[in-house]
């Protein structure tokens, strides 16, 4: 897995992404550091899982966006009182 632990000034550590650099935990244990990779680590396999075809290609054709069934309720005009 891309996670290293380095050395952090005065005794800490961090935890850094070897392929991008990026630092996930500036100055902690050691001990916490190893948690952190474990969960990471843990993280990205559970990503990896196989999707399911829904996902892959996305939600169904005419699908609105905004949770409604018939996609009513965004912009209902009043109505005018009759006179």
């Amino acid at each position: 897995m891309p996670f290293a632990i380095r050395d952090a000034p005065g005794g800490k550590f961090k935890v850094v992404n070897k392929v991008t650099g990026n630092v996930h935990s500036k100055a902690t244990t050691m001990a916490k550091a190893r948690g952190q990779i474990a969960i990471m680590e843990r993280a990205e396999r559970q990503s990896n899982t196989p999707r399911t075809t829904r996902s892959v290609i996305g939600k169904r054709p005419g699908a609105s966006n905004t949770g409604h069934k018939s996609g009513h309720g965004t912009g209902h005009k009043k109505r005018r009182k009759s006179s």
